[in-house]
């Protein structure tokens, strides 16, 4: 069974409540392999500092800006220049953002399901 393609292209649209603007077009990684998830866990440790118990907001910007800075391969200039989210003061636009990046991953998951239930389904020269 060949995979959907683990990456897909996400359309943002969002102004934040500072009243900025951001829009453009992600390609985001739907799937990560090993190297990706060791790195995204590296990233957020990094984020999180030598905390044993961070704030919830901490934890919360560090898990955004991890996923965000290891999911995204491409994005518009704004997000090139916000060095991965870290220059922006809008944290907003980060949360939703990382919502859509989720919502990407929820759906290409939905689509390999779909994919793995007709290879399962009995065809009709089987049944004969």
């Amino acid at each position: 069974m060949d995979l959907p393609s683990t990456q897909t292209i996400v359309d943002f649209d969002f102004t934040s409540d500072l009243g900025k603007k951001y829009d453009g077009q992600f390609t985001v990684l739907c799937l990560l392999n090993m190297r990706q998830k060791h790195l995204l866990e590296l990233e957020k440790t990094r984020l999180l500092g030598n905390y044993t118990n961070p704030t919830d907001e901490l934890a919360g910007i560090a898990v955004i800006l991890a996923n965000l800075r290891h999911r995204i391969v491409d994005g518009p200039t704004w997000w090139q220049q916000s060095d991965g989210g870290y220059n922006l003061t809008d944290v907003d636009v980060l949360t939703s953002l990382y919502n859509k990046v989720l919502a990407a991953e929820a759906e290409w998951r939905t689509k390999l399901k779909e994919k793995t239930k007709k290879l399962q389904e009995p065809s009709l020269e089987n049944q004969t």
